[in-house]
């Protein structure tokens, strides 16, 4: 659920949007006092932009969006107010007995949200992103370890049926059995989570059972949220079943449960702590177009004997499911021998632009955040003269909250692009591959930025495309390394 309100810069409206935010936090599962939390972060930003943010008489419009999904409320603010460094405004309890609150407000807002960032656009204002989380209970303060942990008994014949909403339990138990806690989509561990994704259309599945009816394989697609593709993930398969055939048949069932649903094609993020995963992709006709750098924190894997020692890196694996017209691609001369061995290995034709344009006016640009991955998605809609500043400012923000990892997705069909890679590469980003029909049916060209070091040894891919893009994608780390030196 989404709400978004434009409101111009009256003290007198606060109060109706704060009464807002309680109800959709009541309305999207928040507890009543986490609920009153997020009511008073609304009221203290708001209040504090009104006040602080305008000349005196100035007449401004604020804009405010509620995001309501399973894992809690998003809340976005944007403004035009006056310049503003949070950094330079920090509380502080010694000044605060003396009579001086200064960042009081920013304060408060950090101890109620469990996510806060702050965003300087430049020329576009100020954007304040808060999350409050939705609490539900963790899958082991539902059930006992012993029923947990509990192998079911191995049967001739296995039932497959699609996912529902009464099957949440059932897959965040498979999850904890098979994965105890490494597994690195932190609210599958969590049934209500589960139950509210399933719920909302977001991803479609399959589960397996037993013939006694006990869970032994869950597989499932989510749906991109700006193009008509899913991403296959959050594939498992209780120890003590595999080799059975099991992950064949939910694959099976997955691709012609996308087909029905009219996908355009699938992609996953096939690990390369081994090579299991992307084994089973090419088996099923899914092709590599990309190798993203740590795109998991470490955590010890279930099958290796020891920690993994560094961010986990995936191969990104894309399978069509319609034919892929020939399309006109611009890249920076660098980039065209790889990018055509992509294009290649997908079998789609393509042609290599060979103008370029310029950068003016000014950069639309999107992002997004996943904190409990540490990472984060730029996409350049529109690349203009500002993007390196712009870009740097976002860096600048999304390292200090902790985010390990950036990438930044480029349209390969605009003829800005290889300008603005060279402006990203400037920066510090190095290429990661091509993701097909990623946004908006469009193909877009990924690059990365990182400071996390890697030992490329111990990044293990299958396909002989794949072994290209991590020798490439290693040598444009190592060159920036060294740049460094």
């Amino acid at each position: 659920m989404r709400v978004k309100l434009k409101l111009s810069n009256d003290l007198p409206l606060v109060e109706p949007v704060c009464d807002l935010a309680f109800r959709l936090g009541i309305n999207s599962g928040l507890s009543e006092e986490k609920a009153t939390k997020l009511s008073l972060i609304v009221d203290e930003l708001l209040t504090d932009i009104i006040l602080f943010g305008f000349e005196p008489g100035e007449v401004q419009d604020i804009t405010v969006t509620f995001i309501s999904n399973p894992d809690g409320v998003e809340v976005i603010v944007r403004e035009m107010g006056e310049p503003f460094d949070p950094n330079l405004h920090r509380y502080s309890p010694e000044r605060a007995a003396e009579g001086n609150f200064e960042g009081a407000g920013l304060e408060v807002i950090n101890a109620f949200s469990d996510e806060f960032l702050f965003l300087n656009r430049g020329k576009e204002g100020k954007e304040y992103r808060i999350l409050v989380r939705t609490e539900h209970p963790i899958v082991t303060g539902l059930f006992r370890k012993e029923e947990l942990l509990r192998e079911p008994e191995r049967t001739a014949n296995y039932c497959i049926s699609p996912i529902g909403e009464g099957d949440a339990e059932d897959i965040s138990k498979l999850i904890y059995r098979t994965y105890r806690y490494s597994y690195p989509k932190e609210e599958m561990y969590y049934p209500e989570k589960v139950r509210g994704f399933i719920r909302s259309g977001k991803k479609f599945g399959i589960i397996v059972r037993t013939a006694e009816g006990e869970a032994v394989g869950y597989f499932a697609v989510i749906r991109m949220p700006d193009s008509n593709i899913g991403e296959i993930g959050e594939a498992v398969v209780s120890p003590g079943h595999r080799g059975r055939g099991i992950m064949k048949m939910m694959i099976d069932a997955l691709i012609g449960m996308a087909r029905e649903r009219k996908l355009s094609a699938l992609f996953g993020e096939a690990v390369t702590v081994h090579t299991i995963s992307q084994k089973v992709n090419m088996k099923f006709g899914f092709r590599s177009t990309a190798l993203l750098l740590g795109a998991f924190p470490p955590s010890k894997i279930v099958g290796l004997r020891e920690s993994y020692p560094q961010r986990v890196s995936v191969v990104v694996d894309f399978l069509s499911l319609k034919p892929l017209e020939e399309r006109t691609v611009f890249v920076p001369g660098e980039y065209r021998n790889m990018v055509r061995r992509i294009y290649r290995n997908l079998g789609t034709p393509v042609r290599m632009g060979r103008g370029k344009a310029a950068l003016t006016d000014k950069s639309r640009l999107s992002f997004s955040v996943n904190y409990s991955q540490g990472t984060a998605v730029i996409v350049v809609k529109h690349a203009g003269e500002d993007l390196g500043e712009r870009v740097k400012r976002k860096l600048s923000v999304l390292m200090r909250k902790g985010i390990k990892v950036i990438y930044a997705d480029l349209p390969v069909e605009s003829p800005r692009t290889p300008e603005a890679c060279r402006v990203l590469r400037d920066i510090g980003f190095i290429f990661a591959g091509i993701l097909p029909l990623f946004h908006r049916e469009r193909d877009y060209l990924r690059v990365q930025f990182t400071r996390e070091s890697f030992d490329f040894s111990k990044i293990e891919v299958l396909s002989d495309t794949a072994k290209s893009l991590k020798r490439f994608v290693k040598r444009e780390y190592r060159q920036r390394e060294l740049g460094k030196e």
